[in-house]
Formats: C-alpha cells, structure tokens, sequence
C-alpha cells in the first residue's frame, strides 16, 4: 500500500478525497525462555518457536516450528529486510501484524493509499514473558478519477 506524504499532496482537492481516518491494533508475546523463544499472537492467530543454541560461546536462535498462518503488511518505502537472519523480533512482528490490518481495512474502504499513518508499539514485561501492542492509524486518500 503506497503512502502519501503531506508535500505530495496536491492543495487541489479535486484529484483526491479523504475518506475517513482508521486504526487497526495487533498484540504480540515473546515468551523467553532459557532453552527456546515463542512468538505468539494474543488470539491464537500464530505461534512461532525458535530454540535457542549455544555455538562458541554465543546464541542463536534456530527455527524450530510455526502454527497458524501469519500476516505480515509493509507500507510503501519501508525496509522490512533488516536481518541476514530468519529470525524475525516479536516488535516487528506486531507492528508488521498492525499494518496487515491496517491495509486489509484500507482496501475494504476502497482507498488508494495511506495519508501519512502513525505507528506506535508499547511493551510490557511479566518476568521473561514480553507483551507488544501496536496501534497504526492513517487517514485514507481515494484519488478522484475524472
């Protein structure tokens, strides 16, 4: 889903219209444990395990299992490859979550892209257990076809 920016925006009202603002929220944990980490979404949606090795002094997580099905979103611009890793953090996993949904309800509304959205991700701790909740907000451009 492409983004638009403030400066890209045309003062002409008449080749867009701004449909409505949404927000879309996803909720991750990272359980840490000391042998293994699991990933999982506050709904059941997914789970994924990583077990955690030990070579030369150093650990590594080493993919071990995934259930469910997980929906990852990328805006327009964005990097979402960072790591030579197949290890993917629990904070990009909800924001990514987060914008999945964000673009699924973008689409439902008929829009063409997102104006200048807002991400913002919290995290809690319980002992190794880490929660991320990530809020993504954007007001919806539909550009007028004449």
């Amino acid at each position: 889903m492409p983004v638009v920016t403030f400066s890209d925006l045309n003062s002409n009202r008449n080749i867009y219209t701004i449909l409505n603002s949404i927000t879309a929220t996803a909720a991750v944990s990272s359980d840490n444990q000391k042998s293994k980490r699991t990933i999982y979404e506050e709904n059941g949606e997914f789970k994924l395990v990583y077990d955690i090795e030990k070579i030369n002094g150093k650990r590594y997580l080493e993919y071990k299992d995934c259930e469910g099905i997980i929906r990852l979103g990328y805006i327009g611009g964005s990097n979402i490859y960072n790591s030579e890793s197949n290890y993917i953090p629990a904070e990009e996993i909800v924001r990514r979550l987060a914008l999945y949904r964000l673009i699924s309800l973008a689409k439902e509304y008929g829009a063409d892209a997102l104006f200048e959205p807002t991400i913002t991700t919290t995290a809690t701790s319980e002992k190794k257990l880490i929660m991320y909740r990530t809020e993504a907000t954007a007001k919806l451009i539909k550009i007028i076809n004449n």
